[in-house]
């Protein structure tokens, strides 16, 4: 998994992002919630990078987004996203320096302040820091809050451009508000895309068509979606269980989480119980061969010396069967003297 600040400039790559509020000491309350969706929506649209599903907790966010193609924008195109970013007045400012720059003819200042801005759209880097410094700064105004919020590194995990590839890591996102027992609906929780897809946000729907493609209906999207969800919901319960249950076996005090409860570790425990069975059965199997292999190799060996003493180990190895080493050992074990 790839750490926040090596900026990865591959297009045509879909990246799951993860950051985390420092210490974990703060807590997003819906209004903060609602205005990361604005900025990161703003943030997106200037960077040119399109948002495949988002989940934005209390104390960190899950973000999928996509990086394509860097595009040849005009002037225009730049204002306009500049405007997004920054606001109306921003855009005004530098569609009139602009402008001024146009009347004396000045192509390189021109070209240099388009440049300036251009360089920090198609980066996911750039997306992520412009992201999170302006929701801090927002932030600490609202509390009087002074120095950094989140974490200094982001997880940028780069995720295969496969449909199963990236809807597992978007079922994952979906997922966080169902393992923080926050909600039991997959749809419920306010802050995740899936929540908004069931809205009609054209943003997040065309994420997941993003995922999914043109071919399925919406309904046939998220039973899809759904209903892979269930599938790794249920891997992760079990995964769960099992360990609670190891760390029982082995003496610690483990109480279940809200995706476990005591029958599912129960049922794991009797699982477990039942494969080291089976697998110290196969172990007695496995060691009952070996000792009748070796019962006779060695009765093959003594009865090669009583013929002939005198053989040398490479000719008692070819009419056994087995290698010079193989040999040496049983004749150790025998105490057995033999000259090479």
């Amino acid at each position: 998994m790839a750490v926040s600040n090596r900026r990865v400039k591959e297009r045509n790559t879909v990246h799951h992002l993860i950051s985390r509020i420092a210490h974990r000491v703060y807590f997003l309350k819906d209004e903060e919630c609602q205005d990361f969706l604005s900025m990161m929506f703003r943030v997106a649209e200037f960077s040119g990078i399109r948002l495949l599903g988002w989940c934005i907790m209390t104390n960190h966010f899950h973000v999928l987004v996509y990086l394509p193609e860097e595009e040849d924008l005009d002037e225009a195109e730049i204002v306009r996203r500049y405007g997004v970013l920054k606001g109306r007045m921003a855009a005004n400012v530098l569609a009139q320096d602009l402008a001024k720059k146009h009347a004396q003819n000045d192509e390189k200042g021109i070209e240099e302040s388009l440049a300036k801005i251009k360089k920090r759209m198609y980066d996911v880097g750039i997306f992520m820091k412009i992201l999170k410094q302006w929701f801090t700064t927002e932030y600490n105004r609202r509390y009087a809050h002074a120095g950094t919020l989140w974490e200094s590194a982001y997880r940028d995990r780069v995720v295969k451009m496969e449909t199963k590839d990236m809807s597992d890591a978007l079922c994952y996102i979906h997922l966080n508000p169902i393992r923080a027992a926050i909600c039991e609906g997959f749809d419920e929780y306010r802050w995740s895309s899936l929540y908004a897809v069931s809205c009609g946000d054209e943003t997040a729907i065309k994420g997941m068509r993003h995922i999914y493609g043109e071919a399925l209906t919406m309904d046939e999207m998220r039973m899809v979606h759904e209903n892979r969800m269930r599938e790794l919901l249920e891997e992760e319960k079990r995964k769960r269980a099992e360990d609670i249950a190891r760390k029982r076996a082995a003496g610690y005090e483990m109480a279940t989480d809200p995706l476990t409860d005591e029958a599912m570790v129960a049922q794991a425990a009797a699982h477990i119980k039942k494969v080291i069975s089976a697998s110290m059965e196969l172990k007695a199997v496995e060691r009952s061969r070996r000792e009748s292999n070796r019962a006779e190799l060695e009765g093959k060996i003594a009865k090669a010396l009583a013929e002939n003493p005198a053989l040398t180990m490479s000719a008692l190895a070819e009419i056994v069967g087995v290698d010079k080493s193989t040999v040496s050992r049983h004749l150790k074990r025998q105490k057995l003297q033999h000259k090479v």
